[in-house]
């Protein structure tokens, strides 16, 4: 499916959707927010201990944003300000009324048109493996970002193959869920920045409604919480070089990549 039928398929869902839906962006619920949030949290803790500088000193860009949920969240994490961009208008009208602090810019992630090193922390999540050009999208988000990007999705592997879909259809709109890994990461990064980045991909377990249906054993809330941390963690330490979700950090180092 080409940009602008996925384009035409989302702004439709955003537009027909009840802004109740994305309750989940903004809910309080210790064990919803844990299992929202956690693999971002990873990522900027990550970045921020290697550029030793503090979230509020940062300036950060989403890509394919959507309603904001991340947004929301690198807000709340205090970077100084965050900008959600999307190829949804009607996605960003629901995220400028969900949270009044995020700027909105309508892009398309294959063709950011902002300067090099527009941002200090790029950061997409499920958002590439939307595109027909991942790979395009991935050297767009290096090319604005000064200091930092930051993509979580999907990793290859056994687990994704058992687990995972293919193919993702929703509202008319259908593509192919690319899976990313390590060497991918490192090649795409040293193609485009040679040497001027380093590059960590850090693998870990994700399968969240699997782990909310846990947690909600034993009542949800904080006990919920404490019961899904618990499992991450151990599938984490020991079981990590089967996990299906890459959460991948690169780190500029020169300028703001080839002309």
């Amino acid at each position: 499916m080409s940009v602008d039928e996925q384009q035409q398929a989302f702004d439709k869902q955003h537009a027909d959707l009840d802004p109740s839906y994305w309750w989940f962006h903004d809910t309080k619920d210790p064990l919803v927010r844990y299992l929202r949030d956690r693999r971002i949290r990873i990522g900027v803790a990550y970045a921020l201990g290697q550029l030793r500088r503090p979230a509020g000193e940062l300036d950060a860009l989403v890509v394919c944003g959507g309603v904001g949920g991340e947004g929301t969240l690198l807000a709340n994490l205090g970077f100084r300000s965050v900008t959600v961009s999307d190829f949804s208008a009607s996605a960003l009208d629901v995220c400028r009324g969900r949270d009044p602090r995020l700027k909105t810019i309508v892009l398309d992630a294959e063709r950011l048109e902002l300067p090099d090193a527009s941002y200090d922390v790029v950061l997409v999540q499920d958002g590439l493996h939307h595109l027909p050009r991942p790979a395009l999208g991935f050297t767009e988000m290096l090319r604005v970002a000064r200091h930092a990007a930051i993509v979580v999705e999907p990793h290859t592997g056994i687990v994704a193959s058992a687990l995972g879909t293919n193919w993702e259809r929703e509202d008319g709109a259908t593509n192919w869920v690319f899976r990313w890994n390590r060497t991918m990461l490192e090649q795409l990064t040293n193609s485009y920045c040679l040497d001027a980045a380093r590059v960590r991909a850090i693998r870990v377990w994700d399968h969240n409604v699997v782990m909310g249906r846990v947690g909600r054993l034993v009542g949800g809330g904080r006990a919920g919480l404490a019961l899904a941390r618990l499992v991450y963690g151990v599938l984490d330490a020991t079981l990590w070089w089967c996990g299906n979700m890459m959460i991948g950090v690169v780190l500029r180092t020169g300028a703001s990549g080839p002309a």
